[in-house]
């Protein structure tokens, strides 16, 4: 079977969304949501060490990379409604395999909620946490803070940012038994009260599954999957397993 990454543009509702995607060996495919801003060449490295056995997709949302402009007033369920056009086109079957980072957690923990019976599994990379704005950012220096809003300019306005973050804390639901592992960053640039809460906002992620775990990477960066992708990919390969052992692989964590 030929496991070359495909390179492919979609034309859905006005916008053209750039996409890769390599078939699998196996049913399941792993989809790769990127942070804010980011493109998805920001898993170019990391999809090419996949095992063949596992499918994989990448794509751009509206605003990054290689896919159209995004607008004002996008909600997350925008976002959902996006990826589940793009796997249809693509005609991409279930199971997935979910990993996503930072923001990106937001639009796949909301896809996940409408589509939980398609996905076997979740990796979170140091995620936006729907409480993080009352929590982290009265923690921060006004500069920090100046810093955490000019960012929002791409993908969204804070304006639409907020409305995502309430959307997710009012639709979020119970992901059961579906192996779930949340993985935060060891190095910040934030000082050190703001990132102990950003860790314990990422430790109350684990009530999400009754099947969770929490990994600190120590040597990284926001950017987890840049700075010691092994963790991530042992991470993947540990869901995978999970997802198919009959019975619980991670100690209950509600």
């Amino acid at each position: 079977m030929n496991s070359a990454m495909i390179e492919k543009m979609y034309h859905i509702d006005g916008h053209h969304f750039y996409t890769k995607h390599r078939q699998g060996k196996r049913q399941a495919t792993i989809i790769f949501e990127a942070g804010y801003g980011i493109s998805s060449d920001t898993w170019s490295n990391m999809a090419r060490d996949i095992d063949p056995e596992l499918g994989v997709f990448l794509y751009d949302r509206l605003g990054n990379g290689k896919s159209s402009e995004s607008g004002e007033g996008r909600t997350l369920h925008d976002l959902a409604d996006d990826l589940d056009a793009l796997l249809k086109e693509a005609n991409i079957q279930p199971p997935f395999l979910i990993v996503a980072h930072s923001f990106g957690s937001l639009v796949s923990r909301l896809w996940t909620s409408r589509r939980g019976d398609d996905v076997i599994g979740m990796v979170l990379l140091d995620p936006a946490s729907e409480e993080q704005e009352q929590v982290i950012l009265p923690l921060l220096s006004k500069e920090e803070r100046t810093s955490y809003m000019a960012q929002f300019t791409a993908e969204c306005t804070h304006e639409d940012f907020q409305q995502m973050l309430s959307t997710i804390k009012e639709e979020q639901t119970h992901y059961g038994m579906m192996p779930l592992l949340v993985i935060s960053s060891g190095k910040s640039r934030l000082f050190h009260p703001a990132h102990e809460a950003w860790l314990r906002l990422h430790k109350r992620m684990l009530s999400l599954s009754s099947q969770s775990g929490w990994i600190q990477a120590q040597n990284s960066s926001h950017y987890i999957h840049h700075d010691e992708p092994h963790i991530v990919q042992l991470a993947i390969y540990d869901v995978w397993c999970a997802a198919k052992q009959p019975v619980s692989y991670y100690q209950t964590a509600n």
